[in-house]
């Protein structure tokens, strides 16, 4: 806060959206860490526009302007001026040739690099409550001590290496360490697949495998363990994704290579339905990754596009001008502190993201990304071709398991359970990966059918995994009852037929959420609220008994626990309002109370 008022800011709360943008942006160069990350030009220009003298210097001197030129070199002014000004006098010095041949001028330019530097450095000590003293050099070099005098002359004797060469391995561990989330999943797998091709028993797949999974394993905890493998990584489910993917190859492997040449004849219609879903799965998670869920724009984004979202949110604030608006957006929450931008009706931020997301569905560990109003019906058509995929898997290994049963069957001539036990150990031996992937595919096939039903019946009653978990927490989707206490009631559920149809048809990716809301409470919506036979007119005629029994969000009147840390946002409550208090919430409520956090 200390810098953003040094840097001139106005205390008044500003009248337009160009000067909030102007002074989130100037915040966000002198804090990155506080927001999203702005382009290297846009962070620049920020800079300039704060700090005088940085932009006395350039409009003084073309050589200091030729500086820009080289990219490196502009990225190395950047980090200069963000780092209090500490070399930004070497870095015109290196890369201006101009300024190298300058001659007496030379001396005025640096003059102007070192009181910029200065104003620099008085910007980075009033950030940090530091002190600093203009002018003052960086001291000369320390004179090396005895023991690093020592280790000089050892690193000569090594060839020049302070450590010793490191070995093929490290290097290759380091290299590709953060692709190690990709890489063993499928090498996991796909090593049991080999295994299985060469025909090996039971016994001795199961002690091969293991051996080859244990040194698996230690490579990937040797991954795991290289600086580069956590160096700028974000947990978004690379490895339960690449899990998932995986196995489809495999098992698709075991389909086209065992299953179809056995029964393709005599079961074409299942063989071709069973085919297809394994082939356009892996298509379908992929335009899920690649399209994305629908981000709302931040402060780093195009001025157009975040002044439009603000512009729209802030309408429904009803507010007087823009500073009451801006007000009430941060007291209703609908201003993201860490995106620095208006949060749209149903969009929520995603930690692991870090971005707001339109329409937020969940997180999906399984697509590597969010799943929002964009992407939501590329997922849906992944999980139920995996789905119809993984009953035709299931079908054929029952198939296949059965026809080694009877083929050890009639080889015996007792009957019974005993004989049936003996037999299936015996296609369990002749077969152990078949029935490994067979006894795998029966909990994904569960576990996929309960993501299924519940994203279907969420799109017929037009709500979202989110929706459905923090129903409380959203005014949309409660109503008063007769008791006066507080009923499920969603607004946007226009029946199942109506609710199908705008998803199937991209509709709620194009819809204005806000301005849909803002019609709907004055009856001027155009599409039915709660209709016949909806999952909301359900819940508000059915009996407690009945909406107990069939309900798929949590109960309204449900405070939700606060969690035992505070959420805090510092400094942004300055860019909306022009104060430089101290900004924080309880559970997601925001609180302006000056207590201690």
């Amino acid at each position: 806060q200390q810098s953003s008022s040094t840097a001139g800011a106005p205390s008044a709360s500003p009248a337009t959206f160009a000067e909030q943008h102007a002074r989130i942006t100037q915040y966000l160069a002198l804090k990155p860490q506080e927001g999203p990350a702005l382009s290297r030009t846009t962070k620049f220009e920020a800079l300039v526009e704060i700090i005088p003298a940085l932009k006395t210097m350039l409009d003084s001197s073309s050589a200091l302007r030729d500086v820009l030129k080289d990219p490196q070199a502009f990225e190395a002014v950047v980090k200069a001026a963000t780092n209090g000004g500490r070399g930004l006098d070497e870095v015109v010095m290196n890369y201006s040739a101009e300024f190298r041949a300058a001659g007496a001028r030379a001396k005025e330019d640096l003059e102007l690099v070192q009181r910029a530097r200065d104003e620099l450095a008085l910007f980075n000590a009033g950030m940090h409550g530091g002190t600093y003293t203009p002018n003052a050099t960086l001291g000369l070099p320390v004179e090396s001590t005895a023991e690093e005098d020592e280790a000089y002359l050892v690193s000569l004797d090594r060839g020049g290496e302070n450590e010793e060469t490191p070995m093929v391995m490290d290097l290759y561990f380091s290299a590709h360490a953060k692709r190690s989330d990709v890489m063993m999943p499928f090498a996991f797998m796909l090593v049991g697949s080999m295994l299985a091709a060469t025909g090996m028993k039971l016994t001795q797949f199961a002690l091969t495998y293991g051996v080859c999974v244990v040194l698996l394993s230690v490579a990937y905890r040797h991954a795991r363990m290289q600086w580069s493998y956590w160096k700028n990584r974000r947990d978004v489910g690379t490895q339960s994704a690449m899990f998932v993917q995986a196995l489809l190859v495999v098992c698709a492997m075991q389909f086209f290579i065992v299953y179809m040449p056995l029964w393709w004849t005599s079961e074409l219609l299942i063989t071709f339905i069973t085919g297809t879903a394994f082939i356009i799965t892996p298509y379908l998670f992929y335009k899920t990754y690649a399209t994305g869920p629908g981000f709302c724009p931040t402060a780093a984004s195009d001025f157009d596009s975040w002044s439009q979202t603000m512009e729209r949110v802030s309408q429904t604030m009803g507010g007087r001008n823009v500073a009451e608006n801006a007000s009430r957006m941060m007291a209703q929450n609908r201003y993201c502190k860490t995106c620095h931008a208006a949060r749209p009706l149903r969009s929520k931020h995603c930690p692991l993201c870090n971005r707001c997301v339109h329409k937020l569905d969940h997180h999906c560990p399984i697509s590597m990304c969010c799943i929002g109003a964009k992407n939501q019906r590329f997922f849906l058509s992944a999980i139920s071709s995996m789905f119809i995929g993984q009953l035709g898997f299931l079908h054929f290994s029952y198939k296949y398991i059965h026809m080694l049963v009877d083929m050890h069957g009639a080889r015996t001539r007792h009957a019974g359970l005993v004989n049936t036990l003996a037999s299936l150990g015996r296609a369990v031996n002749d077969a152990p990966w078949a029935s490994w992937l067979w006894f795998l595919q029966m909990f994904c096939t569960l576990y996929c059918f309960i993501i299924l039903a519940r994203m279907y019946l969420g799109v017929a009653s037009n709500l979202t995994v989110n929706e459905m978990i923090n129903t409380a927490k959203y005014e949309y989707l409660k109503t008063a009852g007769d008791d006066g206490q507080p009923r499920y009631r969603n607004i946007f559920d226009a029946g199942a037929r109506i609710n199908c149809l705008h998803f199937w048809r991209d509709v709620d990716h194009r819809r204005d959420w806000d301005g849909f809301y803002a019609a709907a409470k004055v009856g001027q919506a155009d599409l039915p609220i709660a209709p016949k036979y909806s999952y909301s007119w359900f819940h508000a005629t059915a009996s407690k008994t009945m909406r107990n029994i069939f309900c798929i969000h949590r109960d309204v009147r449900a405070v939700p626990a606060p969690p035992s840390g505070h959420g805090h946002a510092h400094g942004t409550a300055q860019h909306m309002s022009g104060s430089h208090g101290h900004e924080h919430s309880h559970g997601g409520a925001p609180c302006d109370a000056a207590h201690a956090v």
